[in-house]
């Protein structure tokens, strides 16, 4: 009767832990994060860095246009600067 008693208790606190762990892990997955887009006519991530309270992402396209993207971090909204380069 002990050792019955002695495994039902390990056996709940197993299952306390596994509940624990499973509603922290979910916890962690639901923190509020920004989506957005850009269109693929921009062509590949060039590169991203911080710019004050902004990021500025720069694209390359296949014909060579480079785009400067800047996105405002509290706010959310971007703005485009498009710069043409000729390649030899």
């Amino acid at each position: 009767m002990r050792r019955k008693l002695i495994v039902f208790a390990l056996f709940v606190l197993v299952a306390i832990g596994v509940g624990t762990y499973v509603y922290a892990q979910n916890f962690l997955d639901t923190k509020p994060t920004m989506q957005f887009s850009i269109p693929k006519n921009f062509g590949l991530l060039v590169t991203i860095y911080p710019a004050g309270a902004s990021t500025v992402f720069w694209f390359e396209a296949d014909d060579g246009t480079l785009r400067r993207v800047q996105m405002n971090s509290s706010t959310g909204e971007f703005e485009l600067d498009v710069w043409s380069i000729t390649r030899p």
